[in-house]
C-alpha cells in the first residue's frame, strides 16, 4: 500500500472518532432540560448550545452554555451555575425521563389501572388539576411546571387523559356509556 492510502485511512479513522464524540455529545445535551436554579431554588427549563458543545467536545471536554432559560430575559446575565447539574446528571434532567420515572409507579386517578410505560409513538399520560379538573398531557405542560404537577396534580393514564380532554373541549358531543 502507498503512503497516501495510509494517510487517508488514518484521517478517516480520526474523523470517525471525532464524529462519534460529536454524536454522543449531541445525544447527551440536546433538548430542553429541567434543572433547579441555584439562585431561586426553583425548577427552570433550559436549552444548551448543542453546536458549541459538540465542537468543544471534539477537542476537549464539552463546553456547555445555556442558550435559553425560562427565567430569561430578566436574568439573562447570570453565571449559569445550573449547567453543572446537566454535566453531572444528563439523563436526570430530561423532562421525558422525569415523567417516565414518575408514571412508572403510579395508578390512574380515574380508572385505577397502572399507567403503562410510554414512548413517542403512543398516547401520552397526563395530569388532572384537582381544583379545576383541567387535564393536560405531561408533554403539554411547560417543563418548569412538571415538578409542580408531579407534586400536586393527579396522574392519569393515556386513555383517561384523552377521554377527559374530549369531555372538556366537546362537552355536548361526548356521551359516557356504561360497559
Amino acid at each position: 500500500m502507498t503512503t497516501t492510502l495510509y494517510i487517508g485511512l488514518i484521517l478517516l479513522a480520526v474523523l470517525l472518532v471525532y464524529l462519534v464524540i460529536a454524536v454522543r455529545t449531541w445525544s447527551r445535551v440536546r433538548g430542553t432540560r429541567l434543572v433547579v436554579c441555584p439562585e431561586t431554588q426553583r425548577p427552570v427549563a433550559v436549552r444548551i448550545d448543542v453546536g458549541l458543545a459538540m465542537a468543544s467536545a471534539v477537542w476537549e471536554a464539552a463546553d456547555l452554555r445555556v442558550t435559553s432559560c425560562s427565567r430569561w430575559p430578566d436574568r439573562q446575565d447570570c453565571d449559569q451555575p445550573c449547567v453543572h447539574e446537566i454535566e453531572t446528571h444528563p439523563k436526570d434532567t430530561q423532562p421525558r425521563a422525569i415523567a417516565a420515572r414518575f408514571f412508572s409507579s403510579q395508578r390512574c386517578a380515574i380508572c385505577s389501572r397502572p399507567i403503562d410505560p410510554f414512548s413517542r409513538m403512543t398516547l401520552q399520560p397526563g395530569f388532572m388539576d384537582p381544583a379545576t379538573r383541567h387535564v393536560k398531557t405531561w408533554a403539554d405542560l411547560p417543563p418548569e411546571d412538571l415538578p409542580r404537577a408531579i407534586a400536586g396534580w393527579r396522574p392519569l393514564c393515556s386513555n383517561c387523559t384523552q377521554a377527559e380532554s374530549c369531555r372538556q373541549t366537546s362537552v355536548t358531543r361526548v356521551t359516557d356509556r356504561t360497559p
